[in-house]
């Protein structure tokens, strides 16, 4: 399970990797800054699914709605929500905080050596971050979040059902907390 998980580390790391090659823009001013309207993106974390993607579209400027399709160890996840930037429109700053609302998976169980016992939990989550440009004229920016998971007692129920019926002994406890990290492409 352990070569599983790095070996998705390695790949998600190449690809982040190749994200920072970034086409430049020849013009020099900047009001023409390149603002996203439809953006994918390739990272880790409850909106991307885990270990995967997402695709996010702006209908309007500071308004958009994201679905995440990834693979967060214990089965296929996904999460769909919104997202609201904290900016102007006619902003040009690099740096633009986030405020993001998503139902999808939030909770995920991996039983090493039984993945008959692997299971997902699905429920609500908010989260606050940053989006961050290099520069001005850059086809991407990263994307960095912090996700607070709304979790039911299903999923204490499941893991003390794990323990005391199943002899499961849980090394980790399920982190109050998610972190995200992701490379979004600027399609249009």
């Amino acid at each position: 399970m352990k070569t599983k998980i790095a070996k998705s580390c390695l790949f998600i790391s190449l690809l982040l990797t190749v994200a920072v090659t970034e086409v430049k823009s020849q013009d020099s001013n900047p009001s023409a800054m390149y603002i996203d309207k439809v953006s994918i993106g390739l990272g880790i974390g409850i909106d991307n699914g885990g270990f995967g993607g997402s695709l996010l579209f702006y209908p309007i400027h500071q308004a958009g709605v994201f679905l995440g399709l990834g693979y967060p160890i214990a089965g296929f996840g996904y999460n769909a929500g919104v997202k609201f930037r904290l900016s102007s429109t006619t902003s040009t700053r690099r740096f633009i905080p986030y405020l993001s609302a998503m139902y999808g998976y939030n909770a995920a169980i991996a039983v090493s050596g039984a993945s008959q016992y692997n299971k997902l939990f699905y429920g609500p989550s908010v989260a606050f971050g940053f989006d961050w440009k290099r520069d001005y004229y850059t086809k991407g920016y990263w994307s960095v979040g912090l996700f607070i998971p709304f979790r039911s007692s299903e999923v204490d129920d499941y893991m003390d059902d794990l323990k005391i019926n199943h002899g499961v002994e849980f090394k980790n406890s399920l982190p109050p907390v998610g972190l995200s990290l992701a490379y979004r492409f600027i399609v249009s």
